[in-house]
């Protein structure tokens, strides 16, 4: 379980520093909230569920 809190809360890092580069595009500060929860969501969803 550790890890995949581990791996959301990098994912969300990684997902919020894109979402950066976008925000200095012109989207807004509404990029680094979507970029981080689309971080943090998608490599729990890709793995499927524990135990797999």
């Amino acid at each position: 379980m550790a890890k995949r809190i581990m791996i959301a809360v990098v994912g969300a890092g990684i997902g919020s520093l894109a979402g950066l580069l976008v925000s200095f595009l012109g989207a807004g500060n509404v990029a680094l909230v979507a970029g981080a929860v689309v971080g943090a969501a998608v490599p729990l969803i890709w793995r499927g569920s524990p135990g797999r």
